[in-house]
């Protein structure tokens, strides 16, 4: 197989982080749950971030958040009750390690792969602190949404959390409502504004 095919290959794979899905939100009645490239995405998003603010190299962080799932197209995204009963590392290395194979960029691939895994540099440390915050936020909008059992995946991993600025923004997203970001807007917090004031008016009488 030359080396082109075995890119386009890669590629045609890597889309399948398009649908699979995080699995561990089934558990608590999910019946939707995004995608690991949906994931991915917002994943990397958070990585430059905290990067910036912690004045690392954003490139590095982000390029490690980037290819820190893509396993998963073939181990498959394990959950709390899954990972009891087998090694997911242990897969997710191995499915990894086999997606790699034989492409003209393993070498770099792999030794992205070793630095998020050993935890040894500060921007290893941005990227898992990134994956970890993006599932508290979409735990966040879960359990604003209803689902009862979501806050536990806020603080099954609020511990795991590094970084002071992933510690910040976790209790910033934690006390904050979903609505928050377009009520800020101007244009709607003035209407927003002149509405809940008047119907606190209201509620006096």
């Amino acid at each position: 197989m030359d080396t082109i095919k075995k890119i386009a290959n890669f590629l045609l794979e890597l889309n399948e982080t398009k649908r699979t899905l995080r699995h561990g939100w089934h558990r608590i009645g999910v019946k939707c749950p995004e995608s690991v490239a949906e994931h991915t995405a917002m994943a990397t998003q958070i990585a430059f971030i905290l990067a910036r603010l912690e004045n690392a190299d954003a490139n590095r962080a982000v390029l490690l958040a980037l290819f820190h799932d893509i396993g998963e197209v073939r181990s498959g995204d394990d959950d709390w009750v899954s990972k009891i009963y087998h090694d997911k590392n242990s897969a997710e290395t191995k499915a990894y390690m086999a997606q790699i194979k034989d492409l003209p960029i393993a070498a770099e691939l792999e030794g992205i792969y070793s630095e998020l895994k050993e935890q040894k540099t500060k921007e290893a440390i941005i990227a898992k602190d990134a994956d970890l915050l993006e599932l508290a936020v979409q735990a966040k909008v879960y359990t604003d949404s209803g689902y009862r059992s979501a806050p536990l995946f806020i603080e099954g991993m609020r511990d795991s959390l590094k970084t002071e600025s992933a510690k910040k923004i976790l209790a910033a997203v934690t006390k904050s409502h979903l609505e928050d970001w377009w009520l800020a807007i101007p244009e709607i917090a003035a209407v927003a504004e002149k509405i809940f004031k008047t119907k606190k008016n209201q509620d006096r009488f």
